[in-house]
């Protein structure tokens, strides 16, 4: 149970990690630019520290009711826990989701993806039926253009369709 602990907390740190690059980095940018990197990085770094928090709180009570060592004694089965822990586990697939989607804004832009993954993500994932999927799809693609209208918002074309590569 502590190998899963720490790995837990190591992969908690290492998003803190990533989050704060993306904060170290939007820093540079022009204010407009750099605002919602900043708001979202943020508000994940405060999240993901409310997590490590509950985490360890969570293994502490588990020991505590059970009467288990929490001096460092591995408890359980070391060959049945993962590599990488529960966390990365459940986490994976939602980041390889977000890796698609950025991959997708670089190579189609956002528009075109937003509206792909929205579809795919709702029905795949979230099992939504065609008739919200959709209704969520264009409430979104509306969102979009309208932010694009009201503020003069160039979004992404991605790298197909740039003129100017």
């Amino acid at each position: 149970m502590i190998q899963r602990l720490r790995e837990e907390l190591l992969f908690i740190v290492v998003l803190i990690g990533l989050t704060g690059m993306a904060l170290f980095m939007a820093a540079g940018y022009p204010f407009n630019a750099r605002l919602m990197p900043q708001v979202v990085s943020s508000a994940v770094m405060f999240l993901l520290i409310v997590e490590g928090v509950l985490t360890i709180r969570r293994f502490r009570a588990l020991h505590s009711v059970d009467g288990t060592k929490v001096n460092g004694e591995h408890v359980g089965n070391a060959g049945i826990e993962p590599i990488w822990g529960a966390k990365f586990r459940r986490t994976a697939p939602y980041l390889a989701w977000l890796a698609a989607l950025y991959l997708g804004i670089y190579l189609i832009g956002l528009i075109a993806s937003a509206a792909i993954f929205t579809v795919a993500f709702c029905r795949l994932v979230g099992k939504m039926r065609w008739f919200a999927t959709l209704t969520g799809t264009v409430l979104l693609m509306a969102a979009l253009f309208g932010l694009a209208e009201a503020f003069n918002m160039h979004w992404p074309v991605g790298y197909f369709f740039d003129p100017f590569r």
